[in-house]
């Protein structure tokens, strides 16, 4: 399928992303060796984006392997994804480290399982279609991306001046 050849670029682009972790561990803790709790879950789920954006994005190719129809691929990747995002979104809203506007932003995570639900089930041109599916990666791309910059954002208020002037 030609069109995986996108998908394995965003595979690369998550394990990029997951590979800068070893930075974020090296340089993101407090002055007593410690995290705080936002940021060990940011980094937590920077690494479980980025590694359910690599599986997601290998998925489809599996899956033609044993079966032949395109469309019954993607039906059965987006059910799967979409299954997968409302989960990721169930447990971010319980999260004790979650603020209003995290979990006002799941909003768009419970879209884009919509849109995966709407892919697998629903009825129309766009069904069982190769977009819906890539912007449900996107969505753990993006996410993975901007875990990454939270963590290494440097807040004015965390930085330390010296008394001499």
């Amino acid at each position: 399928m030609q069109e995986n050849d996108p998908l394995y670029s965003l595979a690369e682009i998550a394990i990029a992303i997951a590979g800068f972790a070893a930075i974020v561990v090296a340089f993101k803790r407090n002055a007593d060796g410690g995290w705080k709790a936002s940021d060990a879950d940011h980094f937590l789920g920077m690494l479980v984006h980025s590694i359910a954006a690599v599986l997601f994005c290998l998925l489809p190719s599996v899956l033609d392997v044993f079966i032949e129809a395109p469309r019954n691929v993607w039906s059965i990747a987006s059910t799967l994804l979409g299954i997968q995002v409302l989960l990721h979104v169930f447990l971010i809203f319980r999260l004790p480290s979650s603020g209003r506007y995290t979990r006002m932003f799941m909003v768009v995570g419970v879209m884009v399982a919509g849109l995966q639900a709407y892919n697998a089930f629903g009825s129309g041109g766009m069904t069982a279609a190769y977009g819906p599916y890539l912007i449900g990666v996107m969505w753990h791309i993006f996410h993975a991306g901007g875990l990454f910059v939270s963590l290494v954002w440097v807040h004015a208020a965390d930085i330390e001046t010296s008394g001499d002037g």
